[in-house]
């Protein structure tokens, strides 16, 4: 127990606790977020100790404290993101003080609520009026616990949607889940408790699992500013595809799932956001800018947002369309290999690893198999870097077994803890390969190891490579040589397929239309 928060809460004390509460706020060190939610999650879990603080009181400590720390709860999910996949203790340091933070700050939200039941607590109108802002916050203090659970792919418990179905519930029984509160300052900050449950539903169904940390931050504020679209229903109406127990206990699910017999159904979709996802999509598309309203973070990248925003409308969508090759259960492992210098390693390179952990060999099982790639799991304690873009080296089981290539698109935790991934394969044979820069009297730059996708180029003069990020630029003329006979093609940058934390994959275009 802090000094600072014993005794009881009158008047003359109440200010001077306030005032301390400032004081210590302003003591915060201001680059270190670390230390500051460390701090806060004890002053809040405190106050909620104090028992003998009247509600308004504790609210008004707690309000303080929430207010003080936005700019470093910010800061974590900023320094998160910009994280490499192999940097896990940083990472974990980040996420276990997001964590701590959101729990202790919701949890002090979810005591003032249930202390205004409490007989002893003097009754006033003035407390009536700030339930919805507490109720509102208290659900947004769930959505970011949610937030940052998926981030790491991990399983959000039952628990979760218990809190957040009886706060709803609360709003519901008093009459104010519709009301128009300001939730938190700001031009962002007015919302509703129905807005805010919505936000925490949909970000619940929209497969978070198949998003890298980056692209789960812009689906979440993009699904806070959609919110105010979303439409719901006691009963089945059209745009409500999804369907919540409002008993709690389980994850908001698509129509297509079936319910519990007693489930007390809270029918939920996009319903007209879906629309205005696809007016966004098509306003970067024309002027190359991100709409303002987003909210995002400054230097996000328009194909970050796009991605995004594509991802939100097929999963919102009423009907997902079938998969474009059958998936067949296969019972087999294969040897994996992540990052860049992973792959450079299966390909007969001697990789110089960028960071500890990097290119290490793991097997894991293979669930099933198609055409496009694997459904696995992940042994117990290992991938412990996984997240999705990552790139693989893949070996897998035959008489004659040759390496290939794949991308993480999908990660999910169950409610055991185990971790199921999607790979899509990119190339079923790599080659070791060495590019360069050619300078117009024929000179050559230094050479850069790269991972040939293709072992020549195409008949129509195309080949994908991987490479390290920025090796580069798109306008050079470039030289490929294939390590096994030291066969050179000439290449001109044709396009980037896509980047990941360490990689480029780029589509080349050759001189010689076709190589025999």
């Amino acid at each position: 127990m802090l000094k600072w928060l014993g005794g009881a809460a009158k008047d003359a004390d109440a200010a001077a606790h306030l005032a301390s509460v400032k004081e210590m706020l302003a003591t915060l060190p201001a680059e270190d977020a670390v230390r500051a939610t460390q701090d806060a999650v004890l002053w809040l879990d405190s106050a909620v100790a104090e028992t003998e603080f009247t509600v308004a009181h504790c609210y008004d400590v707690v309000d303080q404290i929430d207010a003080g720390l936005k700019r470093h709860s910010l800061r974590l999910i900023d320094q998160y993101l910009a994280l490499k996949p192999q940097a896990k203790f940083q990472e974990g340091l980040l996420s276990r003080a997001a964590m701590s933070y959101w729990t202790a700050l919701g949890n002090a939200y979810l005591a003032c609520i249930e202390r205004t039941t409490d007989p002893k607590q003097t009754k006033s109108a003035a407390l009536a009026k700030h339930m919805p802002q507490w109720v509102a916050r208290a659900m947004r203090a769930q959505v970011m616990q949610i937030k940052w659970i998926l981030m790491r792919y991990g399983y959000v418990g039952d628990s979760y949607w218990t809190t957040v179905a009886q706060l709803y519930d609360k709003a519901q029984s008093g009459g104010y889940a519709d009301e128009v509160v300001d939730i938190y300052g700001g031009a962002y900050g007015k919302g509703t408790v129905r807005q805010e449950f919505l936000r925490t539903l949909m970000l619940g169904v929209s497969s978070t699992g198949g998003l890298s940390p980056v692209r789960q931050n812009i689906a979440e504020r993009a699904i806070a500013h959609y919110s105010r679209s979303f439409v719901s229903s006691s009963e089945p109406q059209p745009g409500c595809n999804f369907f919540f127990d409002l008993n709690g206990g389980m994850s908001p699910a698509r129509m297509l799932a079936q319910p519990p017999r007693d489930a007390r159904l809270f029918h939920f979709g996009a319903g007209p956001a879906l629309d205005e996802v696809q007016k966004a999509l098509e306003t970067i598309e024309e002027t190359g800018v991100l709409p303002s309203q987003l909210n995002l973070n400054a230097g996000t990248r328009n194909d970050e947002v796009t991605d995004t925003l594509l991802h939100l409308a097929f999963n919102w969508d009423k009907d997902l369309p079938a998969r474009d090759s059958e998936r067949r259960k296969v019972a087999s492992t294969l040897q994996v290999l992540h990052g860049f210098d992973g792959v450079l390693t299966a390909g007969g390179v001697d990789a110089t690893a960028s960071a500890p952990g990097t290119g290490l060999q793991e097997t894991w099982v293979v669930e099933n198999a198609s055409a496009e790639g694997y459904g696995m799991i992940v042994p117990e304690r290992r991938g412990e870097w996984l997240q999705v873009g990552v790139v693989l080296g893949l070996l897998p089981e035959s008489e004659n077994p040759q390496w290939g290539a794949g991308i993480v698109r999908r990660v999910e935790t169950d409610v055991h803890g185990q971790r199921r991934v999607g790979i899509q394969v990119i190339s079923r044979a790599i080659l070791p390969g060495t590019m360069c820069t050619c300078g117009p009297a024929g000179e050559r730059g230094a050479p850069h190891n790269v991972v040939m996708l293709d072992p020549k180029p195409s008949r129509s003069g195309y080949m994908q490579i991987l490479l390290r990020p920025e090796s580069f630029t798109l306008r050079d003329a470039l030289e490929v040589t294939r390590t096994v006979d030291a066969q050179t093609f000439m290449v001109m940058p044709s396009g980037l397929v896509e980047s990941g934390p360490d990689f480029d994959r780029v589509r080349f275009k050759s001189e010689v239309t076709e190589i025999v």
